[in-house]
């Protein structure tokens, strides 16, 4: 009997472990998909405060975009070096001080400064579990477990729609961010306690090899592998992230018609749908992988569903085609696995500067495309467009940036491995 136990508990020893581990890790991705979303939800509140045209609420959510992607390269080499929990952990912490920043300033400039803080301080929330368990974890459940850090992440977004809204209208949306940067301290000590260092194992390995040279930004970026998805990456995950945190909300109440408690509804539905997409995802992933139906396959479903999806949003402009949003859902898993996939295709040790640097480019995209069609907007409306058509061309044209980001993506041929 005390044979049967003993494997019992430290299989409960281990469960707990790894589900301390996590929860410490999905806290604060949480916490950035929330900050990284509530302006679609809030953006009429922080215009009529502010008094901002839409190319200084494009820039100020876009600023997050811009601090998060000019980190990730040196992001890659922390996580390399240090691990995921030091690296976490102090990041968090800068985080927690930009919300406070952001919460107590009245100047587009303080704002700025606030949100940069913010992207520079959760730009490691998804790439340090994910290179955690690139390094721990067999490579057969990285789809699952990169999915479930999707829901967390996702239950973030859904917390920063109707629920942000409704707190930011009864008492004010800088209590919001106030309470954000004690949350984000709350995180970062969470991490430094629960996380252990055990993926600083494998970097450490990787860094005694004599001989090794560092691995350079513009060499991951030259490699056949990163060029040939560049593209999409930019115009497919980052037009997402673009539109899901801040061109969601004024597509439906401006160009749809919406009121600003109907717009934040329909961001709830969205996100709950992308929530039971990603755990949807995470179940048959693995089973279509078996079935021969491999990551690849998966992400060219998610471009070409994605592109299907934005073609009859465009064409369908009644207050009622909001519901095309949540038939974009499925596909946007698919997507992201692009991110997946690319990492499994490099040796471990180089895990998180691969990781960051399809997070720069991904990033970087978000913000383009962000800041980007706020000034397609200003533009078109400057020539003499109503905004409700100056939002709606500026969409088309992303679309039209994707089809031929997907031709490029096509005409490249097969994915090449870190070693061919």
């Amino acid at each position: 009997m005390a044979h049967t136990e003993k494997p019992n508990q430290d299989t409960w020893r281990a469960e707990r472990f790894t589900l301390s581990l996590f929860l410490s890790f999905v806290g604060g991705y949480f916490l950035s998909y929330a900050l990284r979303s509530v302006n679609a939800t809030i953006a009429p509140l922080l215009a009529e405060d502010l008094n901002l045209s839409a190319g200084a609420l494009g820039w100020l959510s876009s600023a997050y975009f811009l601090s998060f992607a000019s980190v990730q390269w040196h992001l890659g080499t922390w996580l390399d070096r240090y691990g995921a929990r030091r690296t976490e952990s102090i990041l968090l912490t800068i985080a927690a001080v930009g919300s406070v920043i952001l919460a107590v300033s009245d100047s587009l400039f303080t704002l700025s400064i606030g949100r940069i803080l913010i992207g520079f301080g959760v730009a490691s929330c998804l790439m340090a579990p994910y290179s955690y368990f690139r390094r721990c974890f067999a490579p057969e459940k990285q789809a699952q477990l990169a999915m479930w850090m999707l829901i967390g992440g996702t239950l973030g977004s859904l917390t920063a729609t109707q629920p942000a809204l409704l707190l930011a209208q009864a008492y004010g949306w800088r209590e919001i961010f106030l309470v954000c940067g004690g949350l984000l301290a709350v995180s970062a000590l969470a991490i430094a306690i629960f996380v252990p260092d055990s993926d600083r194992q494998h970097t450490q390995t990787s860094q005694s090899k004599p001989g090794d040279k560092p691995i350079k930004l513009l060499e991951l970026l030259a490699h056949p592998t990163l060029l040939r998805i560049i593209p999409t990456t930019i115009f497919f995950s980052g037009g997402f992230v673009a539109l899901q945190s801040l061109w969601v909300g004024p597509w439906m109440t401006d160009t749809l018609g919406l009121s600003t408690n109907q717009a934040g509804q329909v961001l709830l539905y969205f996100n709950l749908a992308l929530l039971v997409a990603y755990l949807l995802m995470s179940i048959v992933s693995p089973r279509l992988e078996k079935k021969g139906f491999g990551l690849a396959r998966q992400t060219l479903f998610g471009f070409y569903w994605f592109i299907i999806c934005m073609a009859i949003i465009l064409a369908w402009r009644s207050p009622s085609a909001w519901w095309l949003w949540l038939a974009l859902a499925p596909g946007i898993p698919a997507v992201i696995l692009m991110q997946t996939q690319t990492a499994l295709m490099f040796p471990r040790e180089v895990a998180g500067r691969v990781l960051t640097t399809f997070n720069l480019v991904m990033f970087t995209g978000a913000f383009a495309v962000q800041w980007g069609i706020g000034l397609i907007v200003d533009g078109f409306i400057w020539i003499g467009l109503i905004r409700a058509d100056a939002i709606w061309s500026a969409f088309a044209l992303l679309l039209l940036a994707q089809v031929l980001s997907l031709w490029f993506y096509v005409t490249r041929g097969k994915p090449l491995s870190a070693g061919s």
